[in-house]
């Protein structure tokens, strides 16, 4: 119960902030997750950052659309989870994360005993925090670069905190994105619903529009306003 009230919550503020802008898109709907199909096809670029252990929405992709997906985690435990999965070739693994530097960042383990969602941050409540394992991580435009890619239709990031860093970096960049869905961890300690708005709006400033927003509060799914213009225009 605390937890649906916690979602009802999250919601109802995100409501009163007018976050959703495009209530009718119609997207579908991956798990937490949802793309806008009519911008994808076999020849799209996909970026999942995050693995953990967890490829359900990947190969949901690759099974609707055919398109290749790069999945990123830099974590020892996921690069090994990988390792003993038979995936399809159109899974392409790549051992490293997501930042707003390129070098070596410090992840800290789950709250919970086996979980594979490590973060940059601390999230242990009580006690000193375990040892952090370190991970490769790369700016968006020196993996993009390293990989040919000069356009990414979508940008997946469920990356437990370090999208504060990596998303305003991405942005940065340069580099055309049709769509963006980032899980925003403004509900982690140390962070706002204020600081997952101000992200937004960062977001929505470079041209982007909220096309959804997940029951938890917690997803969100952003496009390109140009690609929504030429649709309407063709």
């Amino acid at each position: 119960m605390l937890k649906y009230l916690k979602q009802q919550v999250r919601r109802f503020r995100l409501h009163r902030a007018r976050v959703l802008d495009l209530p009718g898109s119609q997207p579908l709907l991956l798990g937490n997750w949802a793309v806008l199909p009519q911008f994808l096809d076999s020849h799209s670029v996909v970026y999942s950052f995050g693995v953990g252990d967890n490829v359900n929405w990947d190969l949901a992709m690759i099974d609707r659309f055919g398109a290749t997906i790069h999945a990123f985690d830099p974590t020892p435990q996921s690069i090994a989870w990988v390792g003993g999965q038979k995936l399809p070739p159109q899974f392409r693994f790549h051992d490293c994360g997501i930042s707003n530097f390129d070098g070596v960042l410090n992840f800290y383990p789950p709250r919970r005993a086996g979980g594979m969602h490590y973060s940059q941050q601390p999230r242990h409540r009580f006690g000193r925090p375990p040892e952090p394992i370190p991970g490769k991580v790369n700016r968006l435009a020196t993996i993009a670069q390293r990989l040919g890619h000069d356009r990414i239709d979508v940008l997946k990031l469920d990356v437990e905190g370090s999208e504060f860093d990596a998303v305003p970096d991405i942005l940065a960049s340069g580099i055309p994105i049709g769509q963006l869905l980032v899980e925003i961890h403004y509900h982690f300690s140390g962070r706002s619903f204020r600081s997952g708005l101000e992200l937004i709006r960062r977001i929505k400033a470079t041209g982007m529009e909220c096309f959804y927003v997940s029951e938890r509060g917690l997803e969100f799914g952003f496009v390109r306003r140009e690609l929504i213009e030429q649709r309407k225009a063709a």
